[in-house]
């Protein structure tokens, strides 16, 4: 994929709507003056007919609503028929940004590569000589002396990882450094270009939701990872004017995917008071609603960095899923053993504190990804003394303390909400492995990446190994039908905790990364987007509220 912000602009011309106009009145009132019986056209209405000219004027004059124009939504199914265009909010690394110049096209590094990416942007021309420069001597001499006393070897890694993340960083007031851009889509996926529609298959394998709804109704809304999610729910309302616009509907369907649920919460908070007339259905998927542990344990530093662990099966098994093959991680334990243990940790604390300090401290969109309940401990912490930043930040956790009621609000607006979340997995299982060195990683029930609680806004897991009895909780929170059953079959989800029960849909054993290609997932998205058969979790057999059994895939 061209990595080049790629833009349809779309001009109408008044004129051409104006010849359009008298060209359909014209054909209309011929039409009437040529009929010899009174005709009932296919929208039900009925022709009166004319003699002349004239007589069709004074009629059109006394009827004017007989000529009013086709409401562009109308179907042979009526308004709930209608396909509405969808735009997809996306994950994490599904938006690709890049660092621009100054004339705003893409900056490219001395390899005349340019500098863009879904999630980090490295100049990887600078990644040997900032290794060289920071790195060579204080290892060289903590090898020799099998210590790190005067913090050489720390301070190293500390500058490499600063430099390395240095073109995603942002500023105290939480706004990017440098000049970063996202590419934007101003058109269906139909009208994308080849390697554009490309990229989008290869990210979000949604072919079966465009045959249903097609290309041309499917929208991908792209936003920054370094940014404000409160500025990119403005974005979003813009984007879906102009997607109404472009399609002539009056609402769209809104899909979140993992990060995406960060922008639809801050979108809700900010368009609370219009009663969200733009919005017809909202699907979440595994949708980061509620954040998630991975990042409230990286902020807090709390990892579990248990010798058996640490030195044992992590590294192999972050290696293994990387390149297929665990020996390098075996080699490195070996290493490693080389070092003190006080040195391996002063290192580990220094590459954390760069990644903390130059990616996430003072972006707010990092913040975003935090459990609500681990917020306020973490302003106190870091942004005490940065008061403009830490208003952004507020409003966003503000936006989630309300969602709960902004969701009910919009259900009771007639927005169609569902969400669908997936369990029983351990943070770091099946992907992204290097997550479970995480404190939280065997405590909570996620999808390996998003705590279950987040995306099925509150229901209740039991984590690692144990069932619904082995914990405390309150049950029955959002559900008060004693015939309603929210408990999974093992005992081990309670969909009842969960904001809307009867619309959140669970799988099993499946990893966050792995939803969009589960083909399951997206025929069930498919058709709570496309169709009105699925009007609850009760409605299709096809689709339960839990998929099949509820068990552990890792026991």
């Amino acid at each position: 994929m061209k990595k080049t912000s790629k833009r349809v602009i779309a001009i109408l011309l008044a004129v051409v709507i104006s010849f359009s106009v008298i060209g359909m009145t014209a054909a209309s009132v011929v039409a009437i003056v040529n009929l010899a019986e009174p005709t009932e056209l296919a929208n039900g209405s009925t022709v009166i007919n004319a003699d002349s000219i004239d007589e069709a004027i004074e009629i059109m004059k006394s009827n004017p609503d007989m000529f009013k124009a086709a409401d562009p939504q109308a179907t042979a199914g009526g308004k709930d028929a209608v396909i509405y265009p969808t735009v997809i909010i996306p994950g994490i690394s599904q938006s690709i940004s890049y660092l621009a110049d100054e004339n705003g096209n893409p900056a490219v590094n001395a390899n005349g590569t340019e500098l863009s990416g879904g999630l980090l942007i490295i100049d990887d021309s600078q990644l040997v000589p900032v290794i060289a420069n920071n790195l060579v001597a204080p290892l060289t001499k903590a090898l020799i002396t099998q210590s790190d006393k005067d913090g050489a070897l720390a301070d190293g890694v500390y500058k490499t990882v600063t430099e390395l993340f240095a073109i995603q960083s942002s500023n105290k007031h939480g706004l990017p450094t440098h000049n970063l851009k996202t590419v934007s889509y101003q058109t269906s996926v139909a009208g994308m270009s080849q390697d554009d529609r490309d990229y989008f298959y290869r990210m979000i394998p949604m072919q079966s939701i465009t045959a249903d709804v097609g290309e041309d109704n499917l929208y991908l809304y792209a936003f920054p990872l370094i940014g404000d999610p409160m500025e990119s729910a403005r974005g979003l309302n813009d984007y879906i004017q102009m997607v109404k616009q472009q399609k002539g509907v009056d609402k769209v369907n809104v899909v979140t995917i993992s990060l995406g649920g960060t922008i639809l919460t801050a979108y809700l908070e900010l368009y609370k008071n219009t009663g969200y007339p733009d919005i017809n259905r909202v699907v979440n998927v595994v949708a980061c609603l509620d954040g998630t542990d991975v990042m409230g344990d990286f902020y807090l530093r709390q990892f579990n960095l248990d010798d058996e662990f640490f030195f044992g099966e992590f590294l192999p098994m972050v290696m293994k899923e990387t390149n297929g093959d665990a020996s390098l991680g075996y080699l490195i334990n070996i290493a490693l053993k080389i070092f003190p243990k006080s040195v391996i940790y002063s290192i580990l604390t220094a590459a954390v504190d760069g990644i903390i300090d130059t990616l996430m401290l003072n972006c707010p969109q990092f913040w975003a990804m935090l459990p609500s309940y681990r917020y306020d401990e973490l302003a106190r912490r870091y942004l005490s003394d940065k008061p403009v930043l830490k208003a952004r930040t507020d409003k966003f956790q503000q936006a989630r303390l309300n969602l709960n009621q902004n969701l009910l609000d919009a259900a009771a607006d007639g927005v169609r909400i569902n969400s669908i979340a997936c369990a029983n997995l351990d943070l770091g299982e099946q992907m992204y492995t290097y997550f479970n060195i995480v404190a939280s990683a065997e405590k909570v029930s996620s999808d390996g990446i998003v705590n279950l609680s987040s995306a099925s806004l509150g229901a209740t897991g039991a984590p690692g190994t144990k069932t619904l009895a082995d914990i405390e909780y309150e049950k029955n929170t959002y559900c008060n039908n004693p015939e309603h059953n929210h408990i999974s079959p093992d005992n081990v989800v309670d969909a009842s905790t969960g904001l809307l029960p009867d619309h959140t849909f669970y799988f099993d054993g499946q990893g966050h990364e792995q939803t969009a290609r589960n083909d399951a997932i997206i025929s069930l998205a498919t058709r709570l987007l496309a169709t009105d058969d699925i009007k609850d979790v009760y409605s299709v057999a096809d689709f339960p509220q839990f998929s099949g059994k509820i068990g552990r895939a890792h026991v």
